[in-house]
C-alpha cells in the first residue's frame, strides 16, 4: 500500500494487509477539536510574542539550552534545518549532568556573550535545576552576577515551582510552558519554537507542515485514507505476531536527532499498563543509514524476527561531489566514475530496503522529496498522530508516565543523605 500526502509518501508494501479501525479514526477526529496541542496550532501568535526574546538571544555568540527529554530533543531536531553558513550563535543542548561534559562546555564560552535558556515543564526537574544552579554559580563566581537577568531566561509552567523561585531570586524572565501539553508533545510550542527562531529556522513553515498533516489525516473518511492510522495498524498487526521492536532508520544525517525525539515520544507514551493491567508497548530503536548497515544490518537480517523497520529516505540525486578524476584500473574505485556521493546514498538506501524485504523483514518506507521546514514539521506531526492512534489501539493513556515517579522520589532521598 502506498499513501501520499503533499509532503511525503508512505510505502507499506513490506507490511501485511491491515484491518479497519473506524473507532480509532473517530477518536483522533475528536481530539482535533479538544487536544490542547492541536488548538495551540490554530494560531501563530506565539511566534510574534517571542520576537523580543529572539532578538535579544540572537546577539549572543553561544547559547546553552538546559533541559532533558522533551525539553531538549524537539529543539535539537528542528535545528537540523539551520543554515550551515550561519554559525553564530552556537547552540549547546546540555541535556545531561555529567560534570566532565558540563565543565568542558563552560570552559569554551565567554559568559558575557552567552545566553542561557532553562526549560522544565514542572519547574522541579532535578537535572535542569542542577544545570541552572551550576550556571548561576559560574556567572557569580566570575563576577557576572549583574548581567544574569540579561543573559538567562526560564521556561516552565506558570505556577510556583523551583525554577521560577530561582528565577525570581535572580530577576530572570520567565516564559510560560503550556500547562496541558506534555514535554514530549511540546515541539510546536515555545519549547521548540524559541530555539528554532533564534537559529533562523522558518518556524511558521514548521507549523504549516504540522497543520497540513494534521488536517489531511483527520479529514480522512475511512481507515484506508488515514496515513497515520495505517502506520499504527501495521504495528498492531505485527505485534500480534511477536514483533515487539520498531527500528527507525533515516538515510539522512540531519534526522539522527529526530530518531531520538521519536524514541522518547513512542516509549514514554506507549510503554505502560492498560486498563486491564497488561503491559503494553513496542520498543523503539534508533539507527542511521548508511552507518548502521555496518553495525546492525547483520542482526536485522539474520537475527530474531522481532522487529519492524521504518526507513526514511530522501532524493539525494544531485551533482555535489561528482567524481571526475581519472580511472585507476580497479573496479572498486572506477565504479564511481561520473557518480556523485548522493548517487551512492540513493543506491545504498534502495539496496537496504530491497534486502530487508527479500529477507521477509516487515519494512515501511517514508520517502521525502526534500527536507525543509514544512516537511520536518509534517513528519513530526505524523509521528505525534501515529503515537496517539497507537495509544488508542493499545488502550493506554499517552499523556502520563506513572512508572518513572519512583526513581524521582528515590533520587531526592539519596541526594538528601549526601553530606
Amino acid at each position: 500500500m502506498i499513501l501520499q500526502n503533499t509532503l511525503f509518501t508512505q510505502n507499506l508494501d513490506g507490511i501485511p494487509s491491515l484491518e479497519e479501525a473506524p473507532e480509532t479514526l473517530s477518536y483522533l477526529q475528536t481530539l482535533n477539536a479538544t487536544l490542547p496541542l492541536f488548538i495551540e496550532l490554530q494560531s501563530d501568535d506565539l511566534l510574534s510574542q517571542l520576537k523580543p526574546v529572539v532578538d535579544q538571544f540572537q546577539n549572543f555568540e553561544d547559547i546553552f539550552i538546559l533541559g532533558t527529554g522533551g525539553s531538549s530533543l524537539g529543539g535539537q531536531t528542528l535545528l537540523c534545518l539551520r543554515d550551515a553558513n550561519k554559525c553564530i550563535p552556537r547552540f549547546h543542548f546540555l541535556d545531561n549532568i555529567d560534570p566532565h561534559t558540563f565543565k568542558n562546555s563552560l570552559n569554551k564560552i565567554d559568559p558575557s556573550k552567552t545566553g542561557i535558556i532553562a526549560i522544565s515543564k514542572s519547574g522541579n526537574t532535578a537535572e535542569t535545576l542542577m544545570q541552572l544552579l551550576v550556571c548561576l554559580q559560574y556567572w557569580v563566581d566570575l563576577g557576572y552576577e549583574k548581567i544574569i537577568k540579561d543573559c538567562f531566561v526560564v521556561i516552565s509552567e506558570p505556577f510556583e515551582n523551583g525554577i521560577r523561585q530561582l528565577a525570581t531570586a535572580y530577576n530572570i524572565a520567565c516564559l510560560d510552558h503550556p500547562t496541558n501539553i506534555g514535554g514530549r508533545f511540546a515541539v510546536f510550542t515555545v519549547v521548540g519554537m524559541l530555539p528554532a527562531l533564534i537559529a533562523g529556522v522558518n518556524a511558521k513553515e514548521i507549523r504549516n507542515g504540522a497543520r497540513d498533516i494534521l488536517n489531511s489525516n483527520l479529514a480522512a473518511i475511512n481507515t484506508q485514507e488515514c496515513q497515520i492510522l495505517q502506520g499504527a495498524l501495521a504495528h498492531i498487526r505485527l505485534s500480534q505476531e511477536g514483533i515487539t521492536q520498531t527500528v527507525m532508520m533515516p538515510y539522512i544525517d540531519r534526522l539522527n536527532t529526530f530518531s531520538l525525539w521519536f524514541r522518547q515520544l513512542w516509549a514514554e507514551s506507549l510503554g505502560k499498563k492498560d486498563k486491564a493491567n497488561n503491559a503494553q508497548g513496542i520498543t523503539p530503536i534508533q539507527a542511521l543509514g548508511t552507518v548502521d548497515q555496518h553495525s546492525q544490518l547483520q542482526l536485522y537480517l539474520d537475527g530474531p524476527r522481532d522487529k519492524v523497520y521504518t526507513l526514511i529516505t530522501l532524493n539525494h540525486f544531485d551533482d555535489i561531489f561528482k567524481i571526475a578524476i581519472p580511472p585507476v584500473g580497479h573496479p572498486a574505485v572506477d565504479l564511481f566514475q561520473g557518480k556523485s556521493m548522493g548517487n551512492l546514498m540513493m543506491a545504498e538506501q534502495k539496496a537496504t530496503i530491497d534486502t530487508l524485504r527479500r529477507h521477509k523483514c516487515p519494512t515501511r518506507v517514508i520517502e521525502l522529496e526534500k527536507l525543509d521546514a514544512k516537511t520536518l514539521g509534517g513528519l513530526m506531526m505524523h509521528y505525534i498522530l501515529e503515537t496517539l492512534a497507537m495509544s488508542h489501539l493499545l488502550g493506554v493513556n499517552p499523556f502520563d508516565q506513572p512508572a518513572v515517579e519512583e526513581g524521582k522520589i528515590l533520587t531526592q532521598h539519596y541526594l538528601s543523605k549526601i553530606a
